[in-house]
């Protein structure tokens, strides 16, 4: 398999937070760490529970012991902060943006397509 056979994506994301930069770069080192050249969820999964104290940190505040899966989800949702007030932060909203290339495109796009 050469090259331009491989499939090949290129995500670009503006008005990320410091975190969200932190976690993406410690999912890369995962993925890297597990022998595989692409970044995927699990990745990102295990990076955002060990880079982000915010979580953690409401968690034990509120004791919360062990969760159910739909209990996860609702305490993520709970620490999304409410809109910025004042002038501070990027002046237009945050914004992903891809290209992907190789033999799986179209699958790929696809999957992307339905499931944004």
């Amino acid at each position: 398999m050469t090259t331009v056979d491989r499939d090949s994506t290129v995500t670009t994301i503006t008005g990320a937070a410091p975190g969200v930069i932190v976690a993406l770069r410690r999912a890369a080192v995962i993925a890297a760490e597990h022998g595989h050249n692409y970044l995927g969820v699990e990745d990102l999964l295990t990076a955002l529970l060990e880079t982000t104290p915010p979580m953690e940190v409401h968690w034990k505040q509120q004791e919360l012991g062990a969760l159910t899966f739909d209990e996860v989800q609702h305490l993520a949702r709970s620490v999304v902060p409410g809109p910025v007030t004042g002038e501070h932060g990027p002046a237009e909203p945050a914004t992903v943006t891809f290209e992907v290339s190789g033999r799986h495109a179209e699958e790929f796009l696809a999957m992307i397509e339905q499931n944004s």
